[in-house]
């Protein structure tokens, strides 16, 4: 009996690995193929086992190839799809910012909570086409696997209108513990930074993947053990139902960036019935995204890479925002800098010997962003809600908060800086930012 290790390029998910164990396991004198996608490579055992050229015939129905996966990819219509998807998306978000696109729309959502939940449900059509799918493609595949081959319409649709119907369900029950447990268990600071960097990383990774461009990063994304597929995998009615269902619900404990952010924010609402609504329209935003993934993987097809390369392209943009946000909430003053300033500003008046300090969450941070006071005078700095979104939760680490949560109205914090400096602050993941600075009263 012998046995061959072949390095296989183009595997990057769990059915891949079958793909081709499957087409070697079709070749004479093959007994056993086990293919593994991180690795790039097919170990096979057999009396007589075939040739390098044997092997890619077989494979040549699909993407897969023997040989070793290059770091770059040297497919010319690759870069030239990446290069016109990022001219297109640039040039999408360059108009937007030209036409106010994005301060209509929240002007559309400010002064009510509302405007939160159309974030909300933005992020989760967002999270159904990066890392989201990422992580739950494997159970959507597992799923398409359980629908006969003969069933159609509404039979093909079952486990899939189950699953989803699962997730909204269970978000929305998690969503209310959640909310009810309230920000004492939150990560801030430091570690929320960290945690929202790592999010980041894995975002990049999956953009990577998607445009095709490394086809040896390709392998990193984060899957879910085969067994979970095999467990969801059931008959489309009865118990098969409710199984899918459990599994939709499950997906809450799985780590995507674009989850583990609206938890923070259901955990920042202290109430379980605004958490179950911000988790519920989350998961209502992902539907479309996993219903298309789950009826494109029932008719068993595979995706145009055109397509998967501009949504790479989005989801790049989304892990460079979501960093540049990640490095703020670490080190706040890398976008604040230091703010020189002789005179307080017009929101800081003197009320009975403290000096009373007005700032409002708009839709794009907060008005002011800076705020000068005097140095060795209380302060009682007052925030007061105009828009809801991330602004409404404040890490003022500087001024030793590490939270103050406008979510649910005007908040008020007293402290009496003794040192003068820029003080910066920020929302917990980063996206806005402020400063307070302290100087020292001029002379009469």
């Amino acid at each position: 009996m012998a046995e061959r290790t072949i390095p296989i390029a183009g595997m990057t998910c769990a059915a891949c690995e079958g793909t081709v164990a499957t087409a070697a396991l079709s070749l004479p004198g093959v007994e056993s193929a086990v293919a593994d996608r991180r690795g790039g490579r097919l170990t096979l055992t057999g009396s007589r086992l075939p040739s390098d050229g044997d092997l890619d015939r077989a494979l040549a129905d699909g993407p897969y190839s023997v040989g070793t996966r290059p770091w770059l990819s040297r497919e010319h219509r690759v870069w030239r799809d990446l290069a016109l998807s990022v001219a297109g998306v640039g040039a999408i978000a360059i108009l937007a910012w030209a036409l106010g696109l994005d301060q209509r729309v929240q002007e559309l959502t400010a002064g009510a909570s509302a405007g939160s939940l159309v974030v909300v449900l933005g992020l989760g059509v967002a999270a159904s086409v990066s890392t989201c799918m990422a992580l739950v493609g494997g159970l959507v595949v597992s799923l398409a696997a359980s629908v006969p081959s003969n069933a159609t319409g509404l039979a093909r649709m079952r486990p899939h209108l189950a699953f989803n119907a699962g997730r909204v369900v269970g978000f929305a029950v998690l969503g209310a513990l959640v909310g009810a447990v309230g920000r004492t268990v939150a990560p801030s600071g430091l570690l929320l930074g960290l945690l929202v960097l790592a999010a980041a990383a894995v975002m990049a990774v999956v953009g990577v993947r998607l445009t095709g461009a490394s086809p040896r990063l390709a392998a990193w994304q984060v899957s879910l053990p085969g067994r979970w597929g095999g467990w969801a995998r059931a008959d489309v009615g009865g118990a098969g139902v409710l199984r899918a269902m459990a599994v939709g619900a499950a997906t809450f404990f799985l780590p995507c960036g674009f989850t583990q952010a609206v938890q923070l924010y259901a955990l920042s609402t202290g109430s379980p019935v605004a958490g179950a609504t911000v988790m519920a329209v989350f998961a209502v935003g992902t539907t479309p995204g996993l219903l298309a993934a789950g009826a494109a993987a029932s008719t068993a097809q595979h995706g145009s890479g055109r397509a998967l390369r501009v949504v790479g392209v989005v989801v790049l943009a989304f892990a460079l925002v979501t960093g540049t946000g990640a490095l703020t909430q670490i080190a706040p003053g890398l976008r604040v800098g230091t703010v020189t300033a002789t005179e307080r500003t017009s929101n800081v008046v003197d009320v009975d010997g403290v000096q009373e300090v007005s700032t409002a969450v708009v839709a794009d941070g907060y008005s002011p962003d800076v705020t000068v006071v005097y140095a060795d005078e209380p302060v009682r700095w007052t925030l007061s809600p105009e828009f809801y979104g991330c602004a409404n939760v404040v890490d003022a680490r500087s001024l030793g908060f590490d939270s103050i949560d406008v979510l649910r109205g005007a908040a008020t914090v007293e402290f009496t800086p003794t040192e003068t400096g820029t003080y910066p602050y920020a929302c917990t993941m980063g996206m806005f930012t402020g400063a307070i600075v302290v100087i020292d009263r001029p002379a009469a």
